[in-house]
Formats: structure tokens, C-alpha cells, sequence
């Protein structure tokens, strides 16, 4: 560290923090991101290994008290109606995201007009809906146009396969008569921006070495970087 005034400060490299450096990069100001982590290897992922749901509840847990790896630090959640969920690295949370990644609806953004709770916010998501289809060419998000619960919007990929899991669902919701529709993901299904599509093995929340899941590490920060 040195003495060397900066004109923004970034508490955290993960997704947040990773698009903020990205938005402000053009302006050449003096940026300075802290990063409680550092950079991951991705051949060091426990989607690597052959333990790796072994290690998805050591030191690639959701929580900080089971990983105890260098960067992590105790916290103690016991009275908190939320359970820790953390990685403390370069992409942050992205590292173990399983990139369930849809947008949020209409409704959401009017819950008093609509059911009585909390506040409608001071923004609706026409006013959102460029930025929702910014971030998802930054990151490459696939999807399947045409769900009617949505404004229309075109996911830059094709969806990801359901899976015999998800194809069992959609017969299921079908039978019951309920409306279902494949989500949005933030990972790739082709080739895209130099990255290898999903080879669909399965273990996205212990981490993508493959790089088709779309992490702040390998999308928002090599674009700020490039930036300067």
C-alpha cells in the first residue's frame, strides 16, 4: 500500500464490485479495489477433483466458519435469520454461484401498490431493462425467449439443457396445469468472448474450471482491466 490518494474505493471484487471498476474504468480515474482474496486457479476447483462434494462442505463451503481457508475469518450468524453464504476472492461470491441468474419481474418492483408490504421502489424495470440486457452481454447469459410472465427480452445464448431433472419437473408442472419456464443462466452455451461453452458436468457451485460460468473474475474484471 502507499500514501497515494486514490478517487474511488472498491470494498470487494465480487459482482458488484467487478462492475462498478468495469463502469468507471473509461473515466481514467484512480480506481482502487480491496480484496479480502486473491485470484483463483481454476485447475484448483473441487470441481476438479474427485472429492470434490467432499470439498464443497470443507474448503470450498458457502461458509467461511467450515472453509478456514487463508482468506477467511470466522462470523457468527447464530442470530441472524440469514446464513453466511461467502467466498472471499477475486469474484467473490461468483466463484460458488450455481449462476441461477433471472431478472427481476415487473411486480417486484411495486410490492406495496400490489400486496400492502414494504415500499414500491422509485424505479420499474422498463427503466432497468437496458442494463438487465448490458450486464447479460458482459457476462454471456443464456436463456429462452418468449416467457409471457416477462417482457419480451432475447438472451444472447441458447438455454442450457434441462436435464432428466428438469425435463421430469416440466411434465410434472404440465400435469398440474402450472406455468414454467427454463430460467435465465449466467453461464455460456457456446462459444463466447473466447470462452468454452458448458460441457455440462454438473458441479457449478464448486467452482467452473472450465470457465463457462460467468464469474466476476473472468468477465467484469479482465474488461475493467483492459480498460487501464
Amino acid at each position: 500500500m502507499t500514501d497515494d490518494l486514490v478517487d474511488v474505493l472498491i470494498i470487494g471484487a465480487g459482482a458488484s464490485g467487478a462492475a462498478v471498476a468495469w463502469s468507471l474504468a473509461e473515466t481514467k480515474m484512480r480506481i482502487l479495489c480491496l480484496e479480502q482474496g486473491g485470484w483463483m486457479n481454476p485447475a484448483e476447483y473441487a470441481s476438479t477433483k474427485r472429492d470434490w462434494e467432499i470439498l464443497q462442505g470443507t474448503e470450498f463451503a458457502i461458509s467461511p466458519n467450515f472453509r478456514d481457508r487463508a482468506a477467511d475469518y470466522p462470523i457468527n450468524d447464530d442470530e441472524s435469520p440469514i446464513a453466511v453464504a461467502n467466498f472471499n476472492a477475486v469474484g467473490g461470491g461468483t466463484i460458488l454461484y450455481s449462476a441461477h441468474f433471472p431478472r427481476m419481474h415487473p411486480s417486484d418492483f411495486r410490492v406495496h401498490t400490489l400486496d400492502g408490504v414494504a415500499d414500491d421502489w422509485p424505479i420499474d424495470y422498463q427503466m432497468l431493462e437496458p442494463f438487465f440486457a448490458e450486464n447479460d452481454r458482459n457476462i454471456g447469459v443464456s436463456g429462452l425467449a418468449g416467457d409471457p410472465a416477462y417482457p419480451y427480452h432475447e438472451p444472447p445464448l441458447p438455454p442450457v439443457p434441462l436435464g432428466l431433472s428438469g425435463e421430469a419437473m416440466g411434465r410434472g408442472f404440465n400435469k398440474l396445469g402450472w406455468h414454467w419456464w427454463p430460467s435465465d443462466t449466467a453461464i455460456i452455451t457456446k462459444p463466447y468472448e473466447g470462452r468454452e461453452q458448458c460441457a455440462n458436468l454438473g458441479p457449478c457451485n464448486a467452482g467452473c474450471a472450465k470457465g463457462a460460468k460467468s464469474s466476476a473474475d473472468i468477465t467484469y474484471w479482465p474488461m475493467a482491466l483492459r480498460q487501464g
